[in-house]
């Protein structure tokens, strides 16, 4: 990978991770102003509230575990290893990493531990 590649990667992961991180930052005041539970009436409220709360951690998970793929694609890039797909060792197509750039699979492994459920 040459290296204004990989500084434009660089540029991209660290403006994604400051995305994630802003958007973060505003889930968690949000969630500590406001519990949909406290207002619930009846059992149809209270389900409500309860699914808003669901929907609003699973966002939340989502977002870290997003974060936690976009540091290490930004080691990986440190390292060298950035394009190397972490399980058959070959190299991960270009535009792959341009549409993904946190991804850490080629497209066939990825594919195969979507299938295996892992």
């Amino acid at each position: 990978m040459e290296d204004r590649e990989k500084s434009e990667f660089q540029k991209q992961l660290f403006e994604l991770r400051a995305r994630i991180l802003q958007i973060l930052e505003i889930k968690n005041s949000y969630a500590k102003e406001y519990n949909p539970l406290k207002d619930s009436r009846d059992e149809a409220d209270l389900g409500n509230a309860t699914l808003d709360m669901e929907l609003e951690l699973s966002s939340k998970r989502t977002l870290q575990e997003t974060l936690e793929m976009v540091e290490k694609a930004l080691k990986r890039l440190e390292t060298g290893t950035y394009e190397i797909c972490e399980i058959c060792r070959r190299k991960i197509p270009l535009n792959r990493l341009k549409s993904i750039p946190y991804t850490s699979y080629c497209v066939e492994c990825q594919t195969k531990l979507e299938h295996t459920g892992q």
